[in-house]
């Protein structure tokens, strides 16, 4: 969607304060407490607030509406939603998916929407967090002829494809109860060499595995094929290298049954909390640094209301499992 110069001629800069979470349900989400601890902590007068859509399946009529009124107001500075869109990121068009949206402004003056999916920064900056320093500059941190692994078949798996993908990581092996699922994200992403993870595989390729990422959620498993997931994580935990990272995406609780499995097994375990604010610092850098609603000409954000973020979401209360179906 284009905004048009004459509807926007005064809206830069610092006016630009109103930043959305559209969706349902969402009145679980943390998003708004991150967001505005660091807006807050920087200085800033900005405001992230949860906008429930209350009907999702009526999207082109009154949700529909109110998202186009919503973009139109001299304040709006971004919000998170997947249609409506002048272009995508290389990200979220490889992906498939949007779920952060900022503006640009073209050579005419007309502005832009953009979508980027943040859940692959997510993923990438929280592997690449739990590194040594020497390792966290470089662009290919694992070096070369490393591979990843993904457990999961989801959207979650795609944006992991994408992060591993960027940090060098070829071949990655998918191992999913679904195979059918499993050949359809190596279907979409003929790019990467993505492969199916069999046991038999496991000793062959554990010496060659650097980091990996548990995207399934922590329900007990029911069929032989999700039994058969987590026996071949095990055997793939077990074998090869200590120390590796393995970020576990699913936080509900934070101390999953993979989370456990990888930590036991001498990986660098790290919860799907540290991707949820690294993906969180990635919507504030696209709305405060790349966006025409930047309100300063800072290149970073300020370390101090990063950290005041983290030790935010950090200190919430892990959510009880009886309670994962209402989150």
């Amino acid at each position: 969607m284009t905004i048009q110069p004459e509807a926007a001629a005064a809206a830069e800069g610092s006016t630009r304060t109103q930043f959305y979470l559209f969706g349902y349900p969402i009145s679980h989400s943390a998003s708004p407490a991150f967001h505005n601890c660091l807006f807050a902590a920087s200085g800033l007068p900005n405001h992230y607030q949860l906008h429930d859509t209350v009907h999702p399946e009526n999207v082109d009529t009154d949700v529909k509406s109110d998202m186009l009124q919503i973009l139109q107001q001299d304040t709006f500075g971004g919000f998170m939603i997947t249609r409506y869109l002048d272009r995508l990121d290389p990200g979220a068009s490889e992906i498939g998916s949007v779920n952060t949206i900022y503006l640009e402004r073209d050579a005419a003056g007309t502005l832009r929407t953009v979508g980027e999916n943040t859940d692959w920064l997510g993923v990438r900056n929280a592997i690449v967090q739990s590194l040594p320093s020497f390792q966290q500059a470089l662009s290919r941190p694992f070096g070369d002829d490393k591979a990843g692994f993904i457990i999961g078949g989801g959207g979650t798996t795609r944006a992991a494809v994408y992060a591993l993908s960027q940090l060098g990581l070829s071949p990655i092996y998918l191992l999913n109860r679904d195979a059918s699922e499993t050949e359809e994200i190596i279907a979409s992403f003929p790019q990467y060499d993505l492969r199916p993870l069999t046991p038999s595989l496991v000793p062959s390729i554990a010496d060659t595995i650097a980091a990996g990422v548990g995207a399934i959620p922590c329900l007990p498993p029911q069929t032989e094929a999700e039994r058969a997931v987590y026996a071949t994580a095990a055997e793939l935990f077990r074998s090869g290298p200590k120390g590796r990272p393995f970020l576990e995406m699913c936080y509900k609780p934070r101390r999953t049954k993979l989370y456990a499995m990888a930590e036991g097994a001498g990986w660098t375990a790290i919860t799907g909390i540290e991707a949820m604010i690294e993906q969180g610092f990635a919507q504030q850098e696209l709305w405060l640094l790349r966006s025409v609603a930047r309100p300063w000409d800072r290149t970073d954000l300020p370390e101090h209301a990063k950290e005041k973020a983290r030790q935010l979401v950090r200190g919430m209360d892990d959510i009880p499992p009886a309670e994962r179906d209402k989150a």
